[in-house]
């Protein structure tokens, strides 16, 4: 099922911006003997430093017969009094696309009151199944085809607001 949504975004993604990279995990626990595997694809709007970039994690569930999607998107950079109100504004505009996106924050200090990075990270997951019939996987097509316009979407969010504020 990996290999099969690997091959699926690659064809949808394209059209919305460029994959960066793609990796696979594979972690085996000593204890459960069990191995699981992941696959990352790097995905972004552009090859310009700071700019948003979004991991997609691929865990194939137990069943096989199904895939689990988790979508981290970053925003680089965030800094200064704008912040908050740019935060809040990305995210009422990626819940307009995706109700249950999240949002965190992330900010590191080198001393007391002095910032030295702040990153917001938007991020959702949902669940694929490897379609059967031709039916499912029309619905497959159309699932990854909304997924691919809104990732395309939410990695050019900050380009867009920095266009607008010049």
């Amino acid at each position: 099922m990996l290999q099969f949504m690997v091959e699926k975004l690659g064809e949808h993604l394209s059209a919305h911006g460029m994959i960066t990279d793609i990796v696979l995990r594979s972690d085996r626990s000593l204890v459960a003997e069990e191995e699981l595997q992941e696959v990352i694809i790097s995905f972004a709007a552009s090859e310009e430093e700071h700019v948003p970039v979004a991991s997609i994690h691929l865990f194939s569930l137990p069943d096989q017969a199904s895939c689990e999607v988790e979508v981290e998107v970053s925003y680089p950079g965030v800094l200064g009094s704008e912040q908050n109100d740019q935060s809040e504004l990305f995210w009422e505009r990626a819940r307009v696309m995706i109700p249950e996106i999240s949002l965190t924050e992330k900010r590191r200090y080198l001393e007391p009151g002095k910032m030295a990075e702040a990153v917001m990270i938007l991020d959702y997951h949902f669940v694929v199944e490897q379609p059967i019939t031709e039916d499912e996987e029309l619905q497959l097509e159309n699932v990854l085809e909304r997924f691919s316009t809104d990732l395309g979407k939410l990695v050019s969010f900050s380009k867009k607001a920095e266009d607008q504020r010049k």
